[in-house]
């Protein structure tokens, strides 16, 4: 009987069977069975018919629609200054490269500023630099006199040599100059001198230019022939004359860069946990299901695939595999409440039963209502809905939920190693625990021959209530006759913990606690087993 109304397992933290129709942080999750908090709206899930849909509850969370994420807008970069092309190039030369490039380059504008200094010198008739054309302060109470010298009258001196001032040393009685009757053709220069007096000019004929001496040695006496000297023609500086480096050095070659490591993906774990699920093996007559509780693990949350593996590996305790073992899951996805298992291959091998059990697997989480069966992607089953466990209708009533509804029953396997799951058809009830335990003390009905009544004969219910979760069931004394015990009291705690907001069964005969026939331990609350557990 699936659960209505509300999520059976929902209940207050300081007891299960407690809860309240309005929404209470005391609520818990008891799905796993330990109590957790409860992260969903309780009124859309825990509180409502649509518990089922709740992620706890389904234990299979798989969104079956992509959320599209909104589309990203590109923020345009922030205007780059702009660089010319020498800076550009500039920075893409190593340090040392750039270094000897900006050395030349500085050196050439060295050897341009000297041109362009010679160059002016020559316009405007400065000296040049270093000629001893420069008086020297120590020669300021020194008289000079200053030759002009006609250019057509040199032809021997370059014509970029420079007026020579002559200091002599006359007498201070020296008549003072007369100018000349010819106008001076070129302009006379005069250094500069610490002396206020203005030098005597004397000017030298234009025939003894010739027999001109450079310099005039200060003891000289007046009227004394002068000594002849050789010319010497004044050089200008060329540019070779700087020194320039004889042996540019070669641009080394950058070592190499050691090779950029290519990044390896590094795979993400996934998120493991471990949790019980059912599946569904035949029993050995070949004709009923036998659920098995399971605990395995399940990789990011993917219940389904981690229960249909665990249902291809098969049976750990003496069950029929209905499943293939050679047979490869390929995919597994819900589309709209249905769940699309597509493998390599027949998953039944030939037995129709492998189609059951695999639906009766996937359909116990809540999100799944229905399965499809593919190979390669063809379909070749369902999509169906779950099918009932065994079920019996000993009183051959109709399958109408308005009118009849299936109860859950748990018997003893023929073998007496498993508890089997029987569905039986019976008129509406309200009193769906008492109606179990009568349906109970009727056996197992047309399953006869595969399964075993564990209740002694005889037995009879003297009364049944509920309280806090807890069904007290009063037999009457052929009860306390059972052989075996472990399995009476077994099928029967299986049987009512099935039903909705049930947590416990405690047992008493004649009125009196089971632990007063039985022992203490038959006297405890027995909380709902794990199934065939592996």
């Amino acid at each position: 009987m699936e659960p209505t109304g509300h999520c059976p397992f929902v209940g207050l933290k300081q007891n299960r069977a407690i809860r309240f129709s309005s929404p209470t942080p005391e609520h818990r999750c008891y799905v796993g069975g330990d109590p957790i908090d409860i992260p969903v709206d309780q009124t859309s899930y825990c509180l409502s018919r649509n518990h089922t849909q709740c992620p706890l509850y389904m234990g299979l969370t798989q969104v079956t629609t992509p959320e599209i994420p909104p589309p990203v807008v590109p923020v345009p970069p922030p205007p780059q200054p702009a660089q010319g092309a020498m800076q550009i190039w500039l920075a893409s030369l190593p340090a040392r490269d750039r270094l000897v490039y900006l050395s030349m380059i500085a050196l050439l504008g060295l050897i341009l500023a000297v041109y362009i200094i010679v160059g002016l010198q020559s316009l405007v008739g400065l000296p040049i630099i270093g000629s001893a054309a420069t008086a020297t302060p120590a020669d300021a109470s020194t008289s000079t006199t200053a030759v002009a010298i006609q250019p057509s009258a040199t032809p021997a001196l370059p014509t970029a040599t420079p007026i020579v001032a002559i200091p002599t040393n006359l007498p201070t009685s020296t008549p003072s100059p007369q100018p000349t009757v010819e106008p001076t053709k070129q302009p006379i220069y005069f250094p500069p001198t610490s002396t206020p007096a203005l030098p005597t000019i004397t000017a030298i004929p234009p025939s003894a230019t010739a027999a001109l001496p450079t310099a005039i040695p200060a003891t000289a006496k007046p009227n004394q022939p002068l000594a002849t000297a050789k010319p010497r023609p004044t050089r200008l500086p060329q540019p070779t004359d700087q020194p320039l480096p004889t042996d540019v050095p070669q641009q080394e070659e950058p070592p190499p860069l050691p090779p950029t490591p290519v990044p390896v993906p590094v795979a993400v774990a996934p998120e493991m946990r471990s949790e019980f699920v059912w599946l569904y093996f035949g029993d050995s007559s070949g004709t009923l299901f036998v659920p098995v509780q399971r605990r395995v693990d399940v990789a990011n949350r993917q219940s389904g695939r981690a229960a249909v593996l665990s249902l291809i590996e098969g049976s750990r305790n003496g069950l029929t595999a209905l499943l293939r073992n050679d047979v490869n899951l390929l995919d597994i996805r819900i589309e709209s409440g249905t769940a699309i298992v597509n493998f390599d291959r027949d998953p039944s091998g030939g037995d129709p039963r492998g189609y059951d059990s695999l639906n009766l697997t996937l359909t116990q989480f809540g999100s799944i209502s229905r399965v499809q069966i593919q190979v390669g992607g063809r379909t070749i089953d369902g999509p169906r809905a779950r099918p009932v466990v065994n079920p019996v209708n000993p009183l051959g009533l109709p399958v109408d939920y308005r009118q009849t509804e299936f109860l859950p029953l748990y018997f003893v396997s023929s073998d007496g190693y498993h508890h089997v799951r029987v569905m039986r058809l019976v008129p509406k009830t309200k009193q769906t625990a008492e109606g179990t335990v009568r349906a109970l003390l009727e056996g197992p009905g047309g399953y006869g021959y595969a399964l075993r009544q564990v209740i002694p004969d005889g037995t009879d219910l003297r009364g049944i209530s509920i309280s806090d979760g807890v069904v007290n069931v009063d037999f009457t004394q052929p009860f306390a006759n059972a052989g075996d015990r472990n399995s009476v009291v077994r099928t029967i705690t299986e049987s009512l913990t099935t039903l909705p907001g049930v947590r416990g069964v405690r047992f008493f005969v004649e009125g009196t606690s089971a632990a007063d026939w039985w022992g203490t331990e038959y006297g405890q609350i027995f909380e709902r087993p794990l199934v065939n557990g592996e």
